[in-house]
């Protein structure tokens, strides 16, 4: 009887076992070892498996003493991509921000999204393979993982894929949304609201000139350890603020009793008392 002929087969985990990994998944270990290159992704990465299917198409066979042999063959691109999602039962998520056309990850440490590079996602690709290769303790042949897969053709087309599959909505960081990251120009949108409804009120005559309101906005900033807005930029955030909150808008022909120049500003409104 001859050598026994490899066949061509898609492989993927006990449906059973990764339901049951994945409701447990922030407290169960990784097992040790996995024996193909596709167990070991499956087992990373259970959510993504039952969604996208098998990480790869194998080969499988047995060697010349009768070891059964895996070899991967071709990637399954959407669960590569959507690997690159982290996973959020442990703290960890990307996000692709199609507004600027930027990648962001969640940091659990300060709890807001930083932004991240294509080349840095390609790294993050790469890291998984490499620890694939290494990890996996079956008999079968690495030397795709560890080399084809992770070449720059394979990484820019995961990458690129992961794009529309973590493409998140126009309004993640809307004013109202829950989600936060560093430096975004919603902050100081949130920040301005909290700002005109604790440190200012309606008074009949009295003027709230804009650089007084911005003097009062940077040390409410400072306070709340956010970075100081440019004036330019802060009577544009002030104006719709104040006209959302108050119904005023800016006025140009304010008189400032002082130097009896014209300033600009809003009538009627003032800071509290206490600020």
């Amino acid at each position: 009887m001859g050598p026994t002929q490899p066949i061509i087969m898609f492989t993927l985990a006990n449906p059973t076992d990764l339901n049951s990994r994945s409701e447990n998944f922030a407290e169960s270990p990784w097992p040790a070892e996995s024996k193909t290159v596709t167990q070991w992704f499956c087992t990373k990465f259970p959510i993504q498996a039952r969604v996208f299917g098998s990480p790869f198409l194998e080969q499988q066979g047995v060697d010349h003493i009768g070891l059964a042999i895996s070899t991967p063959l071709v990637p399954n691109i959407d669960f590569l991509a959507a690997c690159l999602g982290g996973d959020e039962n442990l703290g960890h998520r990307v996000i692709y921000y199609t507004d600027e056309l930027q990648f962001y990850f969640y940091d659990p440490v300060n709890q807001l999204y930083h932004a991240t590079t294509d080349a840095k996602m390609g790294n993050l690709y790469r890291a998984l393979m490499a620890r694939c290769a290494v990890e996996v303790n079956g008999n079968g042949h690495l030397v795709s993982t560890f080399s084809t897969f992770r070449s720059d053709a394979i990484v820019k087309a995961v990458v690129n894929h992961a794009k529309s599959l973590l493409e998140a909505a126009p309004a993640f960081f809307a004013v109202d949304s829950q989600y936060e990251r560093v430096k975004g120009p919603e902050l100081h949108q949130r920040l301005a609201r909290a700002f005109a409804g604790q440190l200012l009120e309606l008074h009949p005559g009295s003027i709230l000139a804009v650089g007084q309101a911005f003097t009062l906005y940077n040390k409410f900033a400072s306070s709340r350890k956010q970075e100081p807005i440019r004036r330019v930029e802060f009577k544009s955030l002030m104006a719709d603020t104040i006209r959302d909150a108050y119904d005023l808008g800016v006025r140009n022909d304010l008189m400032n009793a002082e130097t009896q120049k014209q300033q600009c500003g809003w009538l009627g409104l003032r800071p509290v008392a206490s600020a």
